[in-house]
């Protein structure tokens, strides 16, 4: 009986020692298996990765080591021809003031440059300071601008959209044109007015919204160097010979197609 007690309880402490073998390797195997999951957690691998090449092309633009942000465009100029419609004022003649009409036809290469021919006539009239000179001592010596043609080469650096209140989207860009022309002016005699031209220097400053893919709206502001020669209002003889800056403000359409 005892050797039978002593062989049963042998048995069952062999049992037990097989069991927590059993549990600390299994423990051992899967503490393994997790070490190996963090270790490398690409093991599922490259196929896994997300190739970025395409986006990169089409959204930046490589510069040595270095990444610039190119905006994509709703609305392009790009080959294409643009007619537009302005109207506006004098803002900077002491003498004078009047509406001008200006049409333009234009053609961009690209959208960072184009060529535009311009046509600009005025309706130059007495300002109230000359209409208060002329009520006192007399009129002043001067000249009026009538009439603009020229050519420009058109350089638009900035190209942006902007939020209006949460509910819509404008598209616009800024242009630069400098250029060359002539301007035709009356110069102003008691015996009768003369025309003369004078070759014309411009700088115009252009501000485009877009609100379709055939036209936006258009301001402009247009700035005109040239060589004025000054008479005598009395006599018509030659007083001087000056350089005259005209500024104007226009507003209008550009129509693309």
């Amino acid at each position: 009986m005892s050797l039978q007690v002593n062989c049963f309880a042998t048995l069952k402490s062999f049992v037990m020692t097989g069991l927590v073998l059993a549990v600390c390797q299994t423990s051992m195997l899967s503490m393994a298996s997790a070490q190996s999951a963090v270790k490398s957690p690409g093991a599922v691998g490259d196929s896994d990765k997300v190739d970025v090449t395409d986006l990169e092309k089409k959204y930046w633009a490589s510069k040595d080591t270095d990444f610039s942000v190119v905006q994509n465009r709703l609305y392009t100029k790009a080959n294409r021809f643009a007619l537009s419609l302005q109207y506006g004022t004098l803002i900077n003649d002491p003498w004078s003031e009047g509406p001008s009409f200006s049409g333009s036809l234009g053609y961009y290469f690209s959208e960072r440059f184009g060529i535009e021919g311009h046509y600009q006539q005025t309706n130059s009239v007495d300002n109230k300071a000359l209409v208060n000179l002329k009520s006192q001592s007399g009129t002043a010596n001067h000249g009026k601008i009538m009439s603009y043609q020229g050519l420009s080469a058109n350089w638009v650096p900035f190209y942006a959209k902007m939020s209006v209140l949460n509910n819509t989207i404008i598209y616009f860009d800024m242009a630069f044109s400098p250029g060359i022309g002539v301007t035709g002016y009356e110069q102003q005699q008691l015996g009768g007015n003369r025309l003369k031209s004078a070759p014309t220097v411009s700088l115009d400053i252009t501000q485009s919204f877009f609100f379709s893919k055939y036209a936006a709206f258009r301001v402009d502001y247009k700035n005109r160097w040239f060589q004025e020669e000054v008479i005598s209002f009395n006599s018509g003889a030659s007083v001087n010979t000056e350089t005259a800056q005209t500024s104007m403000l226009l507003f209008g359409f550009t129509f693309y197609y």
